[in-house]
C-alpha cells in the first residue's frame, strides 16, 4: 500500500493475514482438485464416500427445511457486501484522507479473500466430484463407437412413439389444442424420489445415492434467471437443487431429476442427463415420464440429423400434433434468453466446464446421446424403453 508521501505502507498484520489466508485456501483447494483429477480412484475415496458427500447431503436437508430458495438470498448478500465495499472506497476517496492506491489495493485484497473462500467452499462441498469417474464407467458401458443412421433411426422412432403414447396417456387424444400444463415442482418430486430407488436397484449404483436429500425448489426470481438461459441449478453453497418455477411440461421432470443428480454428486452434465432420463422415466407421474422421453428423442434426433437429415425429418413427422405443440412452446419459452445475458451466461458456464476437465464445454450437455446408444448396444433396447 502507499502512504500520502508515496512510501509503501504495510497493512496491519492481522488484516493482511486474513486476506492472504482467504486467497490461500482457495488456491489450496484448486491444487487439491488437480491432484484428484489425475487419480480418479483417490477422488472416489475422497469425494465419493466419507465426510464430503455426507456434509453436502446434510446441508441440503437443513436448507431443504426452508420452503424458499436460500441460494438467491446468499447471492444477494454477496453482491451487497461487494457494493458496500465499493461505496466505502468511493467515500474514502472523496474525503481525500486515503490515497487511491491504498483504496484499490485494499479493495482488491478484500475481493480476492472473498473469492478464495468461495472457491474453497465450492471444492469442499462439491467441486471435487468433477475428478471422479463418469456414469458410463459406473454403468459398465464403453464408447458406442461408429453408429449407422439406421441404428439411430430405430431408437429415435421408438422414443417418438413412446412420447406419443405418454401424451395420449395424459390427455386421451393426440392433441388437446394447447400446451401441456406442468404440475408444481413439489408434486413431481416424490415420484422422482421413487424413481431414484428403482434406477439404483436396476443399475447397481451406490446405495448412498438413494439417501434423502433436500427437496428441489423453484427459483424465487424465475423471470430474471430465465433471461440467463438457466433452467435449473445445483447451488453447492446451500445444497439446493433449483429449477424455474414455470418450466414447460416437456422440460420440468427431466430438469428436476438433472439437478437432483448434481445434488447427489454427479458433476458431469452428460452424466446428470443420463441419470435424469432414467429416473424421470421411472417416476409414477406421467408428466415426468413424458419429459424423459421428450429429452431422449431430442438427443437421438440430434444425432440422426447429423447422419441423415432426411430420415431425421421423417421420424420427427411421426410426432403427435400435441407433442409438436409442446416442443414449440418449450422453444418459445426460451425467447427471453436469446440475448446478451443468455450468451454471457453460456460463455461463463462453458469456461467453467472446460476448466474442470470437460473439453466439450456446454456441448457436453448433448454427450448423453452417445451413452444412450452405448447402453442400448450393451443391454438391449429395453434398457431405454
Amino acid at each position: 500500500m502507499v502512504s500520502r508521501h508515496g512510501v509503501a505502507e504495510i497493512p496491519s498484520c492481522p488484516l493482511l493475514g486474513r486476506r492472504l489466508l482467504g486467497v490461500g485456501v482457495g488456491i489450496l483447494a484448486w491444487l487439491g482438485y488437480r491432484v484428484l483429477s489425475a487419480r480418479p480412484e483417490l477422488a472416489e475415496s475422497v469425494a465419493g464416500t466419507g465426510p464430503i458427500p455426507e456434509s453436502a447431503r446434510l446441508l441440503s436437508l437443513v436448507t431443504g427445511s426452508v420452503p424458499v430458495s436460500l441460494a438467491e438470498l446468499l447471492v444477494a448478500l454477496f453482491l451487497v457486501r461487494q457494493m458496500l465495499g465499493l461505496a466505502r472506497g468511493v467515500r474514502e476517496l472523496r474525503s481525500g484522507r486515503t490515497p487511491l492506491g491504498r483504496i484499490v489495493t485494499g479493495g482488491t485484497l478484500r475481493l480476492a479473500q472473498d473469492v478464495g473462500v468461495l472457491v474453497f467452499l465450492f471444492y469442499a462441498l462439491w467441486g471435487f466430484q468433477y475428478a471422479r469417474e463418469g456414469v458410463a464407467e459406473r454403468l459398465g458401458v464403453a464408447s458406442s463407437g461408429e453408429v449407422s443412421a439406421s441404428e439411430v433411426q430405430r431408437l429415435a422412432l421408438l422414443a417418438v412413439d413412446r412420447t406419443n403414447e405418454l401424451y395420449r396417456e395424459m390427455h386421451g387424444v393426440p392433441d388437446i389444442g394447447r400446451p401441456t400444463p406442468a404440475p408444481p415442482v413439489s408434486e413431481l418430486t416424490l415420484g422422482l424420489e421413487e424413481g431414484w430407488s428403482r434406477v439404483l436397484a436396476d443399475f447397481e449404483l451406490p446405495a448412498r445415492l438413494e439417501r434423502a436429500h433436500g427437496a428441489p425448489k423453484p427459483f424465487l426470481a424465475s423471470p430474471l434467471v430465465k433471461r440467463f438461459g438457466v433452467g435449473g441449478m445445483y447451488f453447492p453453497y446451500t445444497g439446493e437443487a433449483l429449477v424455474l418455477a414455470d418450466l414447460p411440461a416437456p422440460l420440468m421432470g427431466k430438469s428436476l431429476a438433472h439437478e437432483m443428480a448434481h445434488q447427489r454428486g454427479i458433476a458431469s452434465e452428460s452424466d446428470a442427463n443420463v441419470l435424469a432420463f432414467l429416473v424421470a422415466r421411472e417416476s409414477r407421474d406421467p408428466v415426468s415420464r413424458y419429459s424423459a422421453y421428450v429429452f431422449l428423442q431430442q438427443q437421438l434426433l440430434s444425432i440422426l440429423q447429423g447422419l441423415d437429415p432426411e430420415e431425421s425429418a421423417r421420424v420427427t413427422a411421426v410426432r403427435y400434433p400435441g407433442v409438436q405443440r409442446d416442443l414449440l412452446d418449450a422453444h418459445l419459452y426460451w425467447e427471453p434468453a436469446r440475448g446478451i445475458a443468455g450468451a454471457a451466461a453460456t460463455r461463463m458456464n462453458d469456461a467453467m466446464l472446460r476448466s474442470h476437465g470437460i473439453p466439450e464445454g456446454v456441448a457436453s450437455y448433448r454427450g448423453s446421446g452417445w451413452i444412450f446408444l452405448a447402453l442400448a448396444r450393451e443391454r438391449g433396447e429395453g434398457v431405454l424403453f
